[in-house]
């Protein structure tokens, strides 16, 4: 998995330097799914998840991209991705985004084993030279695997400590 991991890092990071801060997480995504087909990842775009209470749905979610188990990347489980373009850091919102994404698939599948979900954050500003006569384009991400345990979200994995 961690193989995964650290492509969806390079990846990201490729399309943050190419357009640098600002676009709407459509085109960031958009960006993302090319860069999955150029390196042939399987995956689904905006997939709608039904939210079952008591096995009746009574709703869905769109999760931003859904990757299934691929073992020429060593994905041994399902994975599902949220991409936010923000200010680079752990916010609550997020993270409960998540946990219902997870919990919402499992019961989906009837499943309680679909438990990993990555946050990739896009920084959302480029940054201006000392001299105001230049911007540098960011490429500045952060990329963060939670697994979903009791009803717990715990981080596994992350592009700060992994670079």
């Amino acid at each position: 998995m961690k193989k995964f991991y650290e492509l969806t890092t390079k990846l990201s990071k490729k399309i943050q330097k190419e357009l640098g801060a600002g676009f709407k997480e459509n085109v960031l995504q958009a960006a993302l799914a090319i860069e999955f087909i150029q390196a042939k990842v399987e995956y689904e775009k905006e997939l709608s998840l039904d939210v079952l209470y008591k096995k009746h749905p009574i709703g869905h979610i769109i999760a931003d991209f859904y990757i299934p188990k691929q073992t020429n990347f060593g994905i041994s489980e399902d994975i599902i991705i949220e991409t936010k373009q923000a200010i680079l850091e752990d916010k609550a919102e997020y993270l409960s985004q998540l946990k219902i994404y997870l919990k919402s698939r499992a019961k989906h599948l009837g499943n309680k084993d679909i438990s990993k979900a990555i946050l990739i954050q896009w920084d959302k500003k480029d940054r201006l030279a000392d001299d105001h006569n230049s911007i540098t384009f960011t490429a500045d991400i952060k990329i963060d695997v939670w697994e979903l345990q009791k009803n717990k979200l715990h981080k596994i994995w992350s592009s700060d400590k992994n670079d």
